[in-house]
């Protein structure tokens, strides 16, 4: 079971220093935003507004619409509103497993939010009861190999119970058999991203700073100084540097 009040107190945590480390987030959203070739959407649901980056670009290219901005982290909304000033956003603290809206919805749309779902069938279900005939889903989310390099790394020198939350998110062909139940068309593009660090310890402090570290690897570790110093040497072994992969799929889906 995917235990959400980590996940939201991790990114609680991470409110202040977010924006400036998510790159990949931030041009994941710009992808996103670009496949979006309609002009007509006049009520989105975003799914984990965050800081509002995503929030922002979604208001200014659909001037006017009604824009509900949810995400489980009230430091989050918080900094997004700090961010935003558009009378036809309106932020709503809530998961978004549990959303639901009774007028109709054009588009939802999240960005680097659905890894952290417990239950993906249910809760496309849900959001396809929500939207209008022919509304979109359009969404990124991180898949299994995300910070394979590290997930490696921690298994040969940990073990499999220590293992990254990253090993748990969907793999292509189960988002393929959710999708395929409930719209009538759909389509996904896989891609990786590389990050490249000086060291181990400033790649760890960039997955705190973004609250990405999801549930953690439990409180029985410890990555003391010298613990750190052997997981970096075996990095370097393997991998030759500190690179971090960020694997996403980008998803569109019409009722």
């Amino acid at each position: 079971m995917v235990k959400k009040n980590i996940i939201a107190r991790n990114f609680s945590r991470s409110a202040g220093s977010y924006d400036g480390h998510s790159e990949i987030q931030k041009n994941c959203a710009q992808h996103l935003l670009d496949s979006l070739d309609r002009d007509n959407f006049s009520r989105i649901l975003e799914i984990g507004c965050g800081t509002g980056s995503f929030t922002k670009m979604l208001s200014e290219k659909y001037k006017g619409a009604d824009i509900i901005a949810i995400d489980i982290s009230e430091t989050m909304i918080k900094a997004a509103q700090n961010k935003i000033n558009d009378k036809n956003v309106y932020f709503v603290l809530a998961d978004g497993e549990a959303i639901s809206l009774d007028k109709k919805l054009d588009l939802i749309a999240s960005n680097a939010t659905f890894q952290w779902f417990e239950n993906l069938d249910n809760t496309f279900l849900r959001f396809k009861n929500m939207m209008h005939e022919g509304g979109v889903l359009c969404f990124s989310m991180y898949g299994p190999k995300t910070f394979k390099e590290l997930s490696e790394v921690l298994k040969a020198n940990l073990g499999d119970h220590h293992a990254l939350s990253s090993v748990r998110f969907p793999t292509q062909n189960q988002l393929i058999s959710v999708l395929q139940k409930h719209f009538s068309k759909f389509n996904i593009a896989e891609m990786e991203y590389t990050i490249d660090f000086f060291s181990l310890w400033e790649f760890l402090k960039d997955i705190k700073n973004s609250g990405a570290q999801g549930e953690g690897l439990g409180d029985k570790v410890f990555l003391g100084k010298h613990m750190i110093k052997s997981l970096e040497e075996d990095y370097m072994n393997r991998f030759g540097g500190i690179t971090s992969t960020h694997h996403i799929y980008f998803c569109k889906a019409v009722v």
